[in-house]
């Protein structure tokens, strides 16, 4: 099989950042034709690479990543013509993707009640900070607020001392997006067996508590929590981190103790600790876990990380060294599944993008593409609508509608 498994579906996007155009960005991946609409400014997203706190670079990777392979439209919608031109766009369309406000939604009549009458098969698929409904439904939500801090994920981060580094960004919107994009494919399935569309949604602040769900269960259930210790107080070993000779983080994960502990050992030189009394049981080590620490401090720091990493392969032990940037970058494993694609970029030449995390065996994704110029596609996309050559260039005309300069 060669066409995407999307392929025919037409998905128009009416949304501005990461959450809902990156889950448009993993429909087109698998085929769909996705229209982005975007105001003529453009998405801010357009820019955030420039923001100070995230890595400089004169490419927009921020908006590469999350709306590649799309057709880009750009309308006024202060115009009742550039709402008009979207009505008639979701009237086109198989999916409709959007993150405007509650408000905003009402104003522009592009609310779920005011487009199904339109199409009775679209499948209506809203994104937002706080949910549709309660006293936040129309407060502005980014994921470092809401899918971090509002859901606890933040609060279990946070070190004893009260800091923390820098949230990745995007961290909570992609996988918010996976929600999304789940969400959209049951409305699709659905409506193979029904033949009518459906409304569907999700928010940060649902996608965050289920990411921290086992710690909210457990407040739900009356759990007591304990304390945030700093690492010299650490319960246990395999919650810190240790330093390798050449100055590599190296973090474990021996979550099953009693088959791990003996091979652990012999990891690190130590194969009499099997039988130590302070370390022989899990109790044991628990109760001289300082004393533990210590010493594996002392040894990790006797070789660089690759001994480490070469000794840890060897016996199957769970365990990480913090990678850089550019190691990621070129990993092999990542490179080995194909979650690097390249592709050729008008501007920026030969690129290398993030695959989104599905696959499905036999069915090879669509070939990524460079995300859309503002306007990009305005002219071709409006004469899919019916729209006549002297409507659409009184459209860009009057500014309604806006075609990005050729070239």
């Amino acid at each position: 099989m060669t066409e995407g498994l999307l392929a025919g579906i037409r998905v128009v996007e009416a949304a501005s950042m990461v959450l809902v155009p990156s889950a448009a960005a993993m429909l087109a991946d698998f085929g769909a034709e996705v229209i982005k609409v975007e105001p003529p400014e453009g998405d801010y997203n357009r820019r955030m690479h420039e923001l100070p706190t995230l890595p400089a670079s004169a490419t927009p990777y921020c908006f590469l990543m999350d709306n590649r392979s799309k057709r880009g439209v750009a309308l006024d919608l202060k115009d009742l013509d550039g709402v008009a031109v979207l009505h008639r766009l979701a009237g086109s369309a198989d999916v409709f993707l959007t993150n405007f406000r509650p408000a905003a939604l009402e104003k522009l009549k592009l609310r779920w009640e005011d487009l199904a009458p339109l199409n009775p098969r679209l499948v209506y698929a809203s994104a937002s900070g706080f949910g549709e409904a309660g006293p936040e439904a129309e407060k502005p939500g980014y994921d470092t607020v809401v899918y971090w801090s509002r859901s606890g994920l933040e609060t279990s981060l946070l070190t004893p001392e009260g800091t923390l580094g820098q949230l990745a960004g995007g961290a909570g919107d992609h996988p918010t997006a996976l929600a999304l994009f789940g969400a959209v494919m049951l409305a699709l399935f659905a409506r193979e067996r029904t033949g009518r569309g459906l409304k569907v949604g999700t928010s940060l602040l649902a996608a965050g508590a289920w990411a921290n769900s086992w710690n909210i269960q457990a407040q739900l259930c009356g759990a007591t929590f304990p304390p945030k210790l700093p690492r010299e107080r650490a319960r246990s070993f395999g919650a810190v981190y240790y330093r390798t000779r050449d100055g590599r983080m190296l973090k474990l994960a021996l979550v099953n103790p009693e088959k791990l502990w003996p091979r652990f050992c012999r990891v690190v030189g130590r194969p009499e600790f099997v039988t130590d009394p302070r370390f022989a049981e899990p109790a044991r080590r628990r109760a001289h876990v300082q004393e533990l620490i210590a010493t594996l401090d002392v040894i990790f720091a006797s070789e660089d990380a690759a001994h480490w990493r070469a000794r840890l392969e060897a016996h199957d032990i769970p365990f990480a060294i913090l990678p850089t940037y550019a190691e990621i970058a070129s990993d092999p494993q990542l490179r080995a599944n194909g979650l690097l694609p390249e592709f050729e970029h008008p501007r920026f030449g030969r690129l290398a993008t993030v695959d989104s995390p599905i696959s499905v065996a036999g069915v090879p994704k669509t070939p990524p593409a460079a995300a859309p110029e503002l306007g990009e596609h305005t002219r071709e996309v409006l004469r899919t609508l019916a729209y006549s050559e002297a409507q659409i260039q009184q459209l860009i005309e009057r500014g309604v509608a806006i075609q990005a300069p050729p070239g």
